[in-house]
């Protein structure tokens, strides 16, 4: 079995396909797939999705672009309607040195990061360019359950956040990223998950990355590892049934 911890099937790359998609993976063993909002309007399509395919949960947030953009107002308000929704995870939400304003992002980070110790749920946390400071908060704010999606920074950060108790996903790029092998080869077998980021971050330059992709993820991150595919699998799905379903 397998789990896809991280995409986004409301972008419009899967408004003609969806069902395909959604098929495939299914073939692929895939029996899980997070799909994550990034603002108001995102956050209320994963939740559309979510009720269209048992198999996709949502996860909602506020994603550090939208974090500096909206107002005080707006963030408070869908703060409350993602706490009245109860979702499968929070997400995507982080911090992202490639946007303005690091205090306001930090500001709705720590909201979120509240948000998600009162629900008692994990947190899937967007780290680029600013992966130290996203450290920093989630350890200042004694964060509970946290998946690192993407992570490209120091390794001897990543190792800092795995003794902390943080997991990481890994993406199909680390089929040919020299980073994400890396990242694979430093971190523990038992910190890993799988993701997509789909439609992006594709195995394949220029096409369309879906779900079921994590199947190779998952053979990629074995022969790393030089174990099985089959016991990577087990493994790995075992580190989200410890993070997601407990």
């Amino acid at each position: 079995m397998l789990a896809d911890v991280h995409c986004h099937l409301d972008f419009p790359d899967f408004e003609k396909d969806l069902d395909s998609v959604i098929e495939r993976a299914k073939k692929a063993g895939v029996v899980a797939i997070i799909t994550a909002g990034l603002n108001p309007e995102t956050n209320r399509k994963a939740l559309e999705i979510a009720g269209r395919f048992p198999i996709v949960k949502a996860a909602l947030g506020i994603y550090p672009q939208y974090a500096a953009e909206m107002s005080e107002e707006a963030v408070e308000k869908e703060i409350a309607f993602i706490k009245k929704q109860k979702p499968f995870a929070i997400s995507e939400i982080g911090l992202d040195g490639t946007y303005p304003d690091m205090e306001k992002q930090k500001e709705v980070f720590r909201q979120m990061i509240a948000l998600a110790k009162e629900l008692k749920i994990p947190l899937v946390v967007h780290s680029r360019k600013a992966e130290k400071e996203v450290f920093e908060v989630l350890v200042s704010m004694n964060a509970g359950k946290v998946v690192v999606h993407c992570f490209n920074g120091k390794l001897s950060l990543a190792k800092e956040m795995q003794a902390a108790g943080f997991f990481f996903s890994i993406p199909a790029i680390v089929s040919h990223a020299t980073q994400f092998k890396e990242l694979v080869k430093a971190i523990n077998s038992t910190h890993l998950l799988t993701e997509t980021d789909a439609p992006f971050l594709s195995a394949v330059k220029g096409e369309k990355n879906e779900p079921a992709s994590v199947k190779q993820t998952a053979a990629e991150i074995a022969s790393i590892k030089g174990v099985s595919a089959e016991e990577m699998e087990k493994m790995i799905f075992s580190n989200y049934q410890k993070l997601f379903m407990k």
